[in-house]
């Protein structure tokens, strides 16, 4: 039942992307080129279409009556419907035939997602539609261009079969038909969103081609990491390949994942549904001479950045992707930073009350509500100093090591304070091997803490905008 169910997928699939035309006449060469090309005006309008269906896998803490117990796990029933539109202009490589960057306006990015009977519909806000996306070998990299991505943004822009990504599946050399190459795992890791590839036995196939396009036939499976959590994906498709255009004009992709729970996101079982299509054009109004000059090298731009801003908890951050909100509540928020897939530290971040000029919390004072917070657990204090961030704001810092229940555990405490107003905490927790793997990943967030209040100075600095 499963292998059949599989074929009339993949029959499905290649039906809904041949061409009337290729299907009726292929042509009497004995190879075709499949090396892509990228030109100086290269202009294309993208449309990315993508269905899930499945069910996230969380754990239930509210569900634990005791710190002891283990927290059951859920299974919620959850679909994504999403639709990308953008005008895409792909910089020619200084070397290879592959782009590493691309500059896009998106003329359309919203998603509908319901988990069980809740429901969000998160979209690109309106100035936050210029965007640039880079190839760094591996998961692609986001900025846009006039301010910092919220998570929400990034998730909805960093889906499976970006147009960055697709040409990188091709062999580059001639081939005939019915031969197969093998997908690099490092493209697969871009293609399906993944931080890391394991083990990939994906392979193409050239299943036709006529004078103008070649189909070729794409199956396998990835085994990796994807936001911190372990995954398998078994994928299954075709794309076509323009030979006067020289790239991969449509890709339709069929996939099956199975997600574990990570130390920041669901675990995932799903079956995703993925229609791209590019159409090539001349020029853009969104994508102007001057836009594109301003943007062709990383000059100052944020990648990878995002901003934070919990309602009414009184201040708005920048921080790098690994760092996943795990927990939002009242007046704090919980952040978790994952790399490589590990758990390397935990933040909590509280709203202070304000408190007036000349009565802040001095940094001998923080030291000893740290040691009366700690009590026994409190074993050494490795550090301590003072010093203003980059909003003006006074910062406090105390570094203690010690150990939890027989765990080697070293705190981070700092204290965000202005010369008077809101004030906020960071509470970072670390075991200690990855001490290292943190190194100064902390100390960052709190240089970005840019904390808001009719007191505060800083509430009408400017924007999170990247210098250029």
């Amino acid at each position: 039942m499963v292998v059949a169910l599989r074929r009339a997928i993949h029959l499905l699939t290649v039906l809904a992307l041949v061409s009337p035309s290729l299907r009726a006449a292929e042509g009497t060469e004995a190879t075709v080129d499949l090396t892509p090309r990228v030109s100086q005006r290269d202009f294309a309008e993208v449309t990315i279409e993508l269905e899930v269906g499945g069910s996230l896998h969380v754990r239930d803490f509210a569900q634990a009556t005791s710190a002891d117990d283990a927290p059951q796990e859920r299974n919620l029933p959850m679909s994504v419907s999403a639709k990308l539109i953008y005008d895409e202009h792909r910089l020619a490589p200084t070397a290879g035939a592959l782009p590493t960057r691309s500059v896009r306006y998106y003329k359309e990015a919203a998603a509908v997602l319901k988990v069980e009977d809740t429901g969000l519909a998160p979209k690109l806000a309106d100035d936050r539609r210029l965007v640039v996306a880079e190839n760094p070998g591996g998961r692609l990299s986001f900025a846009a261009a006039d301010g910092l991505l919220t998570r929400e943004e990034l998730d909805l822009i960093d889906v499976t079969g970006d147009s960055l990504a697709l040409d990188s599946l091709l062999p580059n050399r001639a081939v005939a038909a019915d031969a197969t190459w093998p997908a690099d795992p490092t493209t697969m890791a871009t293609i399906l969103s993944m931080d890391s590839v394991a083990a990939s036995e994906v392979q193409s196939t050239l299943d036709k081609f006529n004078h103008d396009f070649a189909l070729i036939r794409l199956a396998g499976a990835v085994v990796g990491t994807a936001d911190g959590s372990t995954t398998e994906i078994e994928v299954r498709g075709v794309y076509l390949f323009d030979r006067k255009l020289r790239r991969v004009t449509r890709f339709n992709l069929a996939v099956k994942e199975k997600r574990s729970i990570g130390s920041a996101t669901p675990g995932l079982d799903g079956v995703a549904k993925l229609r791209v299509n590019l159409k090539p054009f001349e020029s853009s109004p969104h994508l102007l001479p001057a836009t594109l000059v301003a943007l062709r090298t990383k000059g100052q731009l944020q990648l990878d950045t995002l901003r934070l801003e919990p309602a009414k908890q009184g201040y708005r951050l920048a921080h790098d992707r690994r760092w996943f909100v795990a927990r939002e509540a009242r007046e704090s928020t919980i952040l978790r930073l994952v790399d490589q897939g590990d758990l390397v530290a935990q933040c909590t971040i509280t709203s202070l009350p304000p408190k007036s000029e000349g009565r802040q919390t001095t940094l001998q004072e923080f030291e000893r509500d740290i040691r009366f917070a700690l009590k026994d657990n409190f074993g050494e204090l490795v550090s301590s100093r003072q010093w203003t961030n980059s909003f003006g704001h006074h910062c406090l810092e105390v570094v203690v090591r010690g150990t939890t229940e027989e765990v080697p555990l070293e705190w981070h405490y700092y204290l965000v304070a202005p010369v008077s107003g809101n004030r906020v905490s960071l509470a970072v927790t670390i075991q200690g091997e990855m001490v290292n793997r943190l190194a100064a990943a902390d100390r960052q967030l709190v240089n970005a803490v840019e904390l808001l209040g009719a007191n505060n100075a800083t509430e009408t600095a400017t924007r999170f905008t990247p210098r250029r």
